[in-house]
């Protein structure tokens, strides 16, 4: 008979993992969650997802770190992309971030300057036709700490994605190709720690998404 009631707590009290130390560099394969929202300007597939109270719309996505002190564990990270606030010109300001951050994403798995204006540079930019190819790209970035609100703890996030102008930035070996698969979802891994919700996860955008 399943005894729950006698189960040993795990070393530590709640089995929580510290978190990464704030400005860590890592090497991560990113891996696009998926969603229920289809944003055409990002070519085919719901990979997205929305809030039901605002205009806000964010690309959920999971890096696992390769190498280093903290090899497999992950990083989940939401890329907001629409929201109600606007800058000077009329565009929505978490579009105009979103953007770049998928921008710098590509720029640094395919080692590219983010001034590089080559004709090579040019073609892989505009090879990506669709945000699901950035599904499997390794990207070099530096973590950060997200502090925790409405109860929930604190967590790592991408602070700054690193591209080959950057001192700091990891070239990638053996990068793993694009791909065009719809993302598949999968258990969280027993070393890495479950994402905790925040109110960006649970549909609400931070102040310059809304």
């Amino acid at each position: 008979m399943l005894d729950l009631n006698n189960v040993p707590p795990m070393e530590g009290g709640s089995g929580d993992f510290e978190l990464i130390p704030d400005g860590t560099v890592v090497s991560a394969i990113i891996k696009l969650e998926g969603g229920d929202t289809e944003i055409p300007e990002y070519g085919a597939g719901t990979y997205f997802k929305q809030s039901q109270t605002t205009s806000a719309k964010w690309l959920p996505i999971e890096l696992t770190i390769m190498g280093g002190d903290f090899d497999k564990r992950k990083v989940w990270q939401n890329i907001f992309v629409d929201g109600d606030a606007k800058d000077e010109n009329g565009m929505s300001k978490a579009r105009k971030i979103g953007l770049n951050t998928i921008k710098q994403m590509v720029d640094s798995g395919f080692g590219i300057s983010p001034k590089d204006e080559s004709e090579d540079a040019i073609a892989k930019r505009a090879s990506i036709q669709g945000i699901h190819m950035i599904n499997g790209m390794t990207i070099s970035c530096t973590l950060g700490i997200e502090k925790g609100r409405d109860g929930y703890a604190d967590r790592n996030k991408i602070k700054t994605v690193l591209t080959p102008d950057s001192p700091n930035y990891i070239q990638s070996t053996g990068q793993a190709a694009p791909v065009a698969q719809a993302p598949v979802a999968q258990a969280p891994v027993a070393q890495s720690p479950a994402p905790q919700p925040t109110t960006a996860t649970a549909g609400v955008a931070p102040s310059w998404a809304r």
